[in-house]
């Protein structure tokens, strides 16, 4: 079953688009607050299905809404053994925002955060760089935008925003 890295919120276009390949620390784009995020903050999560089980929940821009906690622990994987050397981004200590597998409410939804907020507020525009290698299955760049009021006009597009998903070489370790 392949492996995919997910990033989302970036503050513009992927730089890198589907079918290109990847390196391990090649800059993808730069941090942002598309999509519907509350603040700048790059979302990073790992996460392994089956091409059919993806096609079935709609894509790569998929949620765990309505999961139990044992079903999002049994698809998402740790990312924190990714985050090294500034990949995919810089690493605010304590951390800012969610972490893996945090219980999260959001209006009147609770879930489980999926993956980790890797930064916070005050890196909005650092670099994201790749903390993978592979090939880039999947790159959005939404057309619709929200107004938020300290960063204007940004990208909505289905909660991730300005997201990238890159299927993990087989056999990398990080």
């Amino acid at each position: 079953m392949p492996l995919f890295a997910r990033l989302g919120h970036m503050r513009d276009a992927p730089l890198v688009k589907v079918g290109d390949w990847v390196a391990l620390g090649q800059l993808l784009g730069y941090v942002g607050t598309s999509g519907a995020s509350s603040g700048p903050h790059c979302h990073f999560d790992l996460f392994g299905l089956s091409y059919n089980d993806l096609k079935r929940l709609g894509g790569f821009t998929f949620y765990v809404y309505g999961w139990y906690r044992a079903r999002v622990a049994s698809v998402f994987h740790d990312p924190i053994p990714f985050i090294k050397d500034g990949r995919p981004a810089p690493w605010t200590s304590p951390k800012i925002g969610y972490g893996f597998l945090q219980e999260v409410k959001s209006g009147w939804q609770t879930y489980r955060h999926p993956g980790i907020d890797v930064n916070g507020i005050n890196d909005y525009g650092a670099p994201i760089k790749s903390p993978v290698e592979g090939r880039v299955m999947y790159s959005q760049a939404p057309k619709d935008r929200v107004w938020k009021r300290w960063f204007g006009w940004v990208p909505w597009g289905r909660g991730w925003g300005n997201m990238i998903v890159i299927e993990v070489k087989p056999g990398f370790i990080p």
